[in-house]
């Protein structure tokens, strides 16, 4: 948990391009639910979530921590961090990301039992508008308080997901190797984000190589109803996986909660309109503007700048001149306004990047 909150906070005091001058979203669940272990009886168990998240086009950071209590079996606290950075090995117009990630987790519960986790990640994406893909592996560390040595696995992952109006579904697989042994795994997650509902379906299975062991499966469901720009009331439930690593049980459970955030997160990106394109000739005598109305100041951040926020002039009423040259190509931007809330401006496309992220697209053309 420590080693999470310190890669965090260093993202967030970090004076790189990426984070810089970014408002983090925060958001706290407070829930109620009821949840039947493989190993206890079925318990009685409220809770507090807080999140903090920062995300940019190419780097991303969470925090999250939370406590339960568990009727007449103590409580229990939970904390992870995760980091993910994406490059560009093909250049900025390539569809091909290369995700480079990180994750710490610890739990501890009141009658001394802990369980910590540590996973690095390597991905390479393939996200086009509508459909999109990943492979890669990662290596994973984990162990319990009731154990003397922590486990190593490694856990090679593939993955597909496609997406029409709103509408996403993702599959993927995971063939995890611990200790010689393979525990292969399979996941899907259904996800639809109309008007002020976001759901959410999943399920998945795993087999062990044990004989005598049966396989395993979980499936579930949550629903967020927005009553609010940053307030939902939440309903969730089915079942999930036992945890190999941390030597966790799986159980069944439901919830209903109500969420407070300081700006919805929607599981389906915004629709993709027809990309704008400028010839070289506009864009070398630096004609681009942008319509950002009611602004008294706009920066703008993109690949072609390393993100860096530079001040836009302002030409007209509500109207931004961009004060770069850009040369033909494909470029992916954001705007801040007024220091605070970033944006993409009207009249241009927002396009989902593949990794929960939106970006607005400028495409230059060569004179013909």
């Amino acid at each position: 948990m420590r080693a999470a909150a310190a890669v965090l906070l260093a993202l967030f005091a970090s004076s790189g391009a990426e984070l810089r001058g970014q408002e983090p979203r925060w958001g706290l669940d407070l829930n109620a639910s009821r949840i039947q272990f493989d190993t206890a009886a079925t318990l009685n168990a409220p809770s507090a979530t807080g999140l903090l998240e920062w995300r940019r086009p190419r780097l991303f950071g969470r925090l999250t921590g939370s406590l339960t209590g568990f009727q007449d079996a103590g409580w229990s606290t939970q904390g992870r961090g995760d980091v993910a950075g994406w490059l560009t090995p093909f250049g900025a117009a390539s569809p091909f990301r290369l995700e480079l990630a990180g994750t710490v987790g610890a739990s501890r519960h009141s009658s001394g039992f802990s369980a910590s986790l540590g996973r690095a990640n390597a991905r390479l994406h393939l996200a086009r508008r509508d459909f999109g893909g990943w492979a890669g592996a990662g290596g994973v560390m984990a162990g319990n308080s009731l154990d003397t040595e922590a486990v190593t696995a490694v856990a090679p992952t593939v993955g597909l997901w496609g997406q029409t109006g709103s509408v996403r579904a993702t599959v993927s697989y995971v063939h995890t190797t611990l200790s010689g042994e393979v525990y292969p795994e399979g996941n899907a997650v259904l996800a639809v984000s109309e008007g002020s509902l976001d759901l959410t379906l999943y399920g998945g299975f795993r087999t062990f190589p044990f004989e005598g062991i049966d396989p395993e499966g979980w499936a579930g469901a949550s629903a967020a109803l927005w009553v609010g720009r940053t307030t939902a009331v939440v309903i969730s439930g089915g079942s999930y996986a036992s945890d190999i690593l941390q030597g966790l049980p799986g159980g069944d459970f439901i919830s209903v909660g109500l969420r407070l955030t300081s700006r919805r997160d929607r599981p389906i990106p915004t629709s993709v309109d027809a990309p704008i394109v400028y010839s070289a000739d506009i864009a070398r005598e630096r004609r681009i503007t942008l319509t950002v109305p009611d602004a008294d100041r706009v920066e703008i951040a993109g690949d072609f700048n390393g993100w860096t926020p530079e001040p836009l002039r302002r030409v007209g009423d509500g109207e931004w001149a961009v004060p770069v040259e850009l040369a033909p190509g494909v470029y992916r931007f954001n705007l801040r306004v007024d220091g605070e809330r970033w944006i993409v401006p009207d009249g241009v496309p927002e396009v989902d990047d593949g990794y929960g992220d939106t970006v607005g697209l400028l495409i230059i053309s060569p004179n013909q």
